[in-house]
């Protein structure tokens, strides 16, 4: 099997549910194994909200700590920030803003695409 892209898209609230973990596990599992798929994790819309300083990632700690030693990029997109009111100094230091035209571009070369 050849290496694979692969975009998980984060844009559900880290409240309530346990999609943000379960997308962050995915992503991890998506990394591993013999060709090693390169993963993008992008939060839009109310999943930026787990970007954002402060918030309780306990539970998704080892998760993002392997997908950065993995090399996966976590990316949130600009206008997602913008429709919320959120300043990009809120976002952590972990994560990547880039705009939307750039995610748009993922997700068109992207091999296949998880939804969270």
């Amino acid at each position: 099997m050849a290496q694979k892209t692969a975009l998980v898209m984060m844009n559900q609230a880290p409240f309530g549910n346990i999609y943000y973990t379960e997308g962050l596990r995915a992503a991890v599992g998506i990394t591993s194994g013999v060709d090693e798929n390169i993963v993008t994790v992008a939060y839009v819309g109310d999943g930026i909200y787990f970007t954002l300083h402060g918030v309780d990632r306990k539970d998704t700690e080892r998760y993002i700590a392997t997908l950065q030693k993995q090399k996966a990029r976590m990316v949130v997109e600009r206008e997602s920030l913008k429709e919320r009111g959120i300043k990009e100094r809120d976002v952590a230091t972990e994560f990547e803003i880039i705009p939307r035209k750039e995610l748009l571009t993922f997700v068109q070369k992207a091999d296949f695409v998880l939804d969270f």
